[in-house]
């Protein structure tokens, strides 16, 4: 009876062998992407332009996301009413989503549907209405929308730390904008970032499911070979400034915890430090049991969570630490996230604790690849970060070997405690005091909203 109450080992990880992918391109360079899947009668439909909140102009922040917003409020010969019921007879709905490398278009439905949604999807992004009336109230909806989010602790905070990292870059705003670059916009600079930033020259259309690659050639063909519009190069190009360090100090008098980002400058999705990086995440606030969570959550009791992540965009990203702590722990939970950051980066790790971090990273990882729409989302990443096909084949086995050496390598080098920016949302009065011990300056901010 005793083997009852054994517990059961880990098997091995379950290898990815992600689908092949059949590229064809139009004549006026929209690139194409089958990828036959699955046995279900479904398939999914993605547009990928690459353009994001990156190419917002340095005076209009929230452009690309607008403008975004305004293509399903109408077009062809659609209001925004006609065009969702034409896509609900379909059999199923647009999603627009503006991220800060791309704009995507997509749809999920049957595969029998393909022809239909296609030329629907076309109208959207060929013949969008842009409307005044339209732009007026997207505009006001999302003015509204930024005087709630500047209530929120965690949105200041984010706001803040996004703002002091990437500083001039383009990266260095929200997708929203503010309400001052929004009441500066008209709807001919929607106009105007719709036709010099949506063409074929920067766009792939993704279609997975139950398709043959020969009949999604020639249903994009049909829908989008008159789509003709030159487009520029991208203007998100720089390379990020890394910033003098500093403790930013937003005040909320009355606040019961403090909202703290802690971080800085990282490196693009394409870094051949990728698979190390996730490791080291792992370990140090990725997780659970991570190094930083136990300290702050376990051994401390100042939080609920705390945790880190890489955020690993096309040009550049960013390493933080995002946790809130109660208000007379906030000096104490910054300098112990420091030390966690230097520690990491001086000593080894222990076997166990990476082979437990390589586990949570591999055991689970091919659940990630079941149906159309992970393929789909996944191959959006290939194509947004410029990503090899065998990106997620190589996954698991390449986590598996990351060695206690290459951990420790990849944190000498891009964790970097002595760079940190460190956000506070917080109660001055209570924290401000504690704050100015901590040996770096202490600047009161406003995030923009």
């Amino acid at each position: 009876m005793s083997g009852r109450f054994t517990r059961p080992s880990a098997g091995a990880p379950t290898p990815v062998r992600f689908p092949p992918i059949v590229r064809e391109q139009l004549d006026n360079g929209l690139r194409i992407w089958s990828v036959p899947f699955g046995a279900v009668p479904v398939a999914n439909v993605t547009l990928v332009i690459a353009r994001g909140t990156g190419d917002d102009p340095a005076h209009l922040h929230g452009l690309a996301s607008l403008t975004g917003d305004l293509l399903d409020e109408g077009a062809g010969a659609r209001d925004a009413i006609a065009l969702a019921e034409a896509f609900a007879r379909a059999g199923t709905q647009l999603d627009i989503d503006v991220g800060p490398d791309a704009a995507t278009l997509s749809c999920a439905g049957l595969a029998r549907s393909l022809d239909r949604t296609l030329e629907l999807m076309a109208d959207v992004v060929c013949r969008p209405t842009l409307g005044e009336p339209d732009f007026t109230r997207v505009r006001e909806l999302r003015v509204n929308r930024l005087r709630q989010l500047s209530r929120s602790a965690g949105t200041a905070a984010d706001r803040a730390y996004v703002s002091a990292v990437f500083a001039d870059h383009a990266y260095g705003h929200g997708a929203l904008g503010t309400t001052s670059s929004l009441g500066a916009m008209t709807v001919d600079d929607a106009r105007g970032f719709w036709a010099q930033q949506y063409g074929p020259s920067v766009a792939t259309l993704i279609v997975v499911g139950d398709v043959v690659s020969a009949d999604v050639t020639a249903a994009a063909r049909r829908a989008f070979d008159g789509w003709v519009a030159p487009v520029g190069p991208s203007t998100a190009e720089a390379t990020p400034v890394v910033p003098d360090p500093r403790i930013l100090l937003v005040d909320r008098p009355g606040a019961a915890q403090s909202e703290l980002r802690i971080g800085h400058v990282g490196p693009p999705r394409s870094t051949p430090d990728y698979h190390a990086l996730i490791v080291l995440n792992a370990l140090l606030g990725g997780q659970f049991t991570s190094r930083i969570n136990r300290r702050l959550r376990e051994e401390k009791g100042i939080t609920y969570g705390a945790h880190t992540s890489f955020d690993l965009r096309r040009l550049a990203g960013s390493f933080s630490c995002d946790t809130s702590v109660q208000q007379d722990a906030t000096a104490d939970a910054i300098a112990d996230v420091l030390q966690e950051f230097e520690t990491i980066r001086r000593e080894s790790v222990g076997d166990d604790e990476l082979a437990a971090a390589r586990a949570s990273l591999t055991r689970g990882y091919v659940r990630s690849f079941e149906t159309v729409s992970q393929i789909a989302r996944a191959a959006v990443q290939l194509t947004v970060h410029g990503l090899p096909d065998d990106t997620f084949n190589r996954f698991v086995p390449a986590v598996e070997t990351i060695s206690r050496d290459e951990v420790h390598a990849v944190a000498s080098r891009r964790v970097r405690p002595d760079e940190a920016t460190v956000v506070v949302v917080g109660d001055a009065a209570v924290c401000g005091a504690a704050l100015e011990q901590i040996g770096r300056p202490v600047v009161r901010v406003v995030p923009e909203f």
